[in-house]
């Protein structure tokens, strides 16, 4: 057997309607998987889900606002009713509130830590406790950050939040272990996406980036998408609590 493989499993896909989560959606199901995605708007997830129909990938889709972390719950209920139970949970969402600390608003500072960690963290819960309570192991990949271990200027917000999901996710690791529900994270480097489009849209900032980076050039959402497979699939049974860095070199120097 192709250990990479996951036919038969159901994959839920946060942030699945762009960037890289439908990526990560489109790879799983590619794989084998049936994919659900969830994001916040049903227009552009009709749009992702009528292209994966297209690929070949059995995908159903539920719209979601994540930042309202007490609706979760109901939420993924609904969609286990609906669509069955997950094996395989990747939490791809995330936004980003960028300003200088002293200026950024409170309620930018709450949104930010809402979406990119308490809703993992609560969406991550209502998963194993369904895989508990069916005795079935489970597999999490977590979206994390360059700033799950560095900062940049004017992103205190963003990285904070990137660095509760990195530790978040070796403590999910530890409390689930012995349930079979291993968890773990890629931390993408500056991937081309529509949250960073406006970054890319400077030219100082995009000349930056690709001489920063010892691979010249941005990543590509298809660059995460295959390691989010490796991480949901048999091949890494024996992974756990770890944070792989995808980000072409970045951290390798300086």
């Amino acid at each position: 057997m192709n250990p990479f493989l996951i036919p038969d499993r159901i994959a839920l896909v946060t942030g699945g309607s762009r960037g890289i989560g439908f990526s990560a959606a489109r790879a799983l199901g590619e794989s084998g998987a049936k994919v659900i995605l969830a994001a916040r708007a049903a227009a552009s997830l009709e749009a992702a889900a009528e292209d994966l129909h297209h690929a070949g990938v059995e995908v159903e889709f539920s719209s979601v606002d994540l930042s309202n972390t007490n609706g979760i719950a109901p939420w993924f209920d609904q969609c286990v009713s609906a669509f069955g139970l997950p094996d395989i949970l990747v939490n791809a969402a995330g936004i980003t509130r960028r300003g200088p600390a002293t200026e950024l608003s409170l309620e930018d500072w709450n949104t930010t830590l809402a979406v990119n960690a308490t809703a993992v963290f609560e969406l991550s819960r209502c998963f194993a406790r369904n895989l508990m309570s069916a005795g079935k192991p489970g597999k999490i990949v977590n979206i994390a950050s360059l700033m799950t271990s560095a900062a940049r200027k004017g992103t205190s917000a963003y990285t904070a939040s990137k660095g509760a999901l990195g530790q978040l996710t070796k403590g999910l690791a530890i409390d689930w272990a012995s349930h079979r529900i291993l968890v773990n994270a890629i931390a993408p480097g500056y991937i081309a996406t529509d949250l960073t489009a406006d970054l890319a849209a400077d030219p100082a900032f995009d000349d930056w980036v690709k001489k920063r980076c010892p691979l010249g050039r941005w990543g590509q959402p298809e660059d995460i998408a295959w390691p989010v497979v490796f991480l949901a699939s048999p091949a890494s049974d024996f992974m756990t609590g770890q944070i792989i860095y995808v980000d072409g070199g970045w951290l390798a120097t300086f």
